[in-house]
This record gives structure tokens, C-alpha cells and sequence, in this order.
């Protein structure tokens, strides 16, 4: 199947996708103009409306990722054009980053090495000085796959008590995993010390925790989001910041990207950033190219 991959994917992943298709790759000057491809990989490539009207003969879209906010998926389908996801590829890398992420905010990890490169006069200064998450209460907002594996471990981890709210999560579902399952959102905010956002981004997900909400949070706690940008306000976050209403926040997701150097968050010596990371991993890079290229292998059978 003639396949166009416009966005650099592992050596691995391409040398799989080699072995199986007829591959155009990122680097070619025909990928400006795959009007023959019957298959496209992308990973942060968006994928308009336009684009696949110039493609008669495109079959399957195979997004190297989970989000397809950058794909047109309603013109696709309208089409009958595939478009699938590898939604389980980079699950452990960003489990990952949540839990390093919260141990960064909890011991000042990164704010410590800031402080050593702008010059420390003392051992343990008390503006470093951290908390512990051992016995905490976590609190998820999502409860898929990434919700619940952090839940799993900081639970095995750290004997975090962990309750979570996800608006289709039952009862019985929660029992399972071990959870206390919240009546609303609003119960988390009120009563965890560690906040962790995995939810996509959806109109009713769109700024779901404002300056209201954050209002909301216990004193002192924690808030993480390897989501999307845009489910959280970023104006709001950076008052509570700086109004020290929170002890501090770890994101991964921002609504522009990378972050830029001027934001007003990095004035906040209680935030810690990373550019859209958490699924940036060897392991999961490898995984989610080979499972997009089987994503087109198996359109190819049928």
C-alpha cells in the first residue's frame, strides 16, 4: 500500500514500515504532494479537509499517537476514510511522567537545580523545602488508561488513598481498581492533595477547571496535567500559583506549544513544565510507530 509518512518516526518503526509497505517518508520532496497515497502516518502533521480531497485514493489515516485534534476526523469518515489511533502505546511513558512529575512538584527537584545554577548560599534553605505524597489523598479526573495505572501504583507506591471521578465511572468499576469514586469533580478539588488530569479535550472538558475551580482546592495541593491544553485555564493557574493557593503544578500540555520563554508561568517558582514529553520515550516512540504501520497493514488485508 503506498504510504505517506510525514512526520520523523523511531529508525525501528520505519524499518518495520519498510519491510511491509511502499513508504514515502518525511524526507522526500514527493510528500509535499501524495496525491497517490492510499495510506498516511502522521504524528503532529494535521491533516485538513483539503488534504484529503487532493488524496482520491486514501483509504486509512494512522495517527502515531492518541489525540486526533489535529486531524479533520469528520471529513474522513464522511469519505469513508479510516482513522485510527495507537491509544495504548505510550500509556507506560506517560504514566511515567505523571508520577515524576508530582514527585518533582512535592520535593522541588527542578526548582532546587534552578536555584543551584542562580547561586544557593546555604544547604536546605527553607523556600526548598518540600512535602511528602506518602499517605496522601490522590485525586484522578479520568480514570482510563492512564488515570487508573497512576492510581495503581502511587496507590502500591506511596499508600495514597485515591479517589476518582470520571462522568461514566461506576460504582462497581471503582470497587474494582481499588478507588473511593467522587461524586463530582468538585469533591476532588475540595479534599486531594494530589490532582492528576487525564481526560481528553472535548467541548465539555474545554477550561472544566477555571479560577472558580480552582478556588476550590485544598490548600497546598498539587496539580497535574499531561492532558491537553485547554482544559485548564492557564490564566487562572498562574494567579493560584503566584498567590501560592496551590504548592505547585506540573504540566505537560499547554494551549501553545512548545511553551514559549516569555509565558508568565515560568514566573512561577512553584510550576514546572515540560514540552508536550510525556510519550517521548524510546520505548513507546518504537511502539507507537510499528502499531500505526499495523493499523495500515491491516487495512491492506481486507
Amino acid at each position: 500500500m503506498k504510504t505517506y509518512i510525514l512526520d520523523p518516526i523511531a529508525p525501528e518503526a520505519l524499518a518495520y514500515a519498510r519491510r511491509y509497505l511502499d513508504v514515502v517518508t518525511w524526507d522526500d520532496d514527493a510528500c509535499r504532494h501524495p496525491a497517490d497515497a492510499e495510506a498516511l502516518m502522521v504524528r503532529t502533521h494535521p491533516v485538513t479537509r483539503e488534504m484529503i480531497d487532493a488524496m482520491p485514493r486514501l483509504r486509512v489515516i494512522a495517527r502515531h499517537g492518541t489525540g486526533l485534534d489535529a486531524i479533520d476526523t469528520a471529513y474522513a469518515k464522511e469519505k469513508h476514510i479510516l482513522v485510527q489511533n495507537t491509544p495504548l502505546a505510550n500509556v507506560e511513558s506517560v504514566v511515567e511522567q505523571v508520577i515524576g512529575l508530582i514527585l518533582d512538584c512535592a520535593h522541588k527537584i527542578t526548582a532546587s537545580h534552578l536555584a543551584g545554577i542562580h547561586g544557593l548560599k546555604q544547604k536546605m534553605p527553607e523556600f526548598l523545602c518540600g512535602c511528602e505524597i506518602t499517605g496522601k489523598k490522590l485525586g484522578l479526573i479520568g480514570v482510563g488508561h492512564i488515570g487508573s495505572r497512576v492510581g495503581r501504583r502511587l496507590q502500591a507506591g506511596f499508600n495514597m488513598d485515591v479517589t476518582a471521578w470520571s462522568p461514566h465511572l461506576t460504582d462497581d468499576a471503582c470497587r474494582e481498581l481499588g478507588f473511593h469514586r467522587a461524586a463530582g469533580p468538585e469533591e476532588i478539588y475540595q479534599t486531594c492533595d494530589v490532582i492528576s488530569v487525564s481526560v481528553p479535550l472535548t467541548e465539555a472538558t474545554r477550561h472544566m477547571i477555571g479560577a472558580k475551580e480552582l478556588r476550590l482546592f485544598k490548600p497546598g495541593s498539587i496539580l497535574i496535567n499531561t492532558s491537553r491544553g485547554g482544559i485548564v485555564d492557564e490564566d487562572a493557574l498562574c494567579q493560584a500559583l503566584q498567590e501560592n493557593e496551590l504548592f505547585g503544578a506540573g504540566f505537560d500540555t499547554f494551549l501553545q506549544e512548545p511553551l514559549p520563554a516569555d509565558h508568565v508561568l515560568f514566573t512561577c517558582f512553584n510550576f514546572v513544565a515540560t514540552p508536550h514529553n510525556a510519550a517521548n520515550t524510546k520505548e513507546a516512540m518504537i511502539r507507537m510507530g510499528t502499531q500505526a504501520v499495523d493499523i495500515i497493514r491491516n487495512v491492506e488485508k481486507e
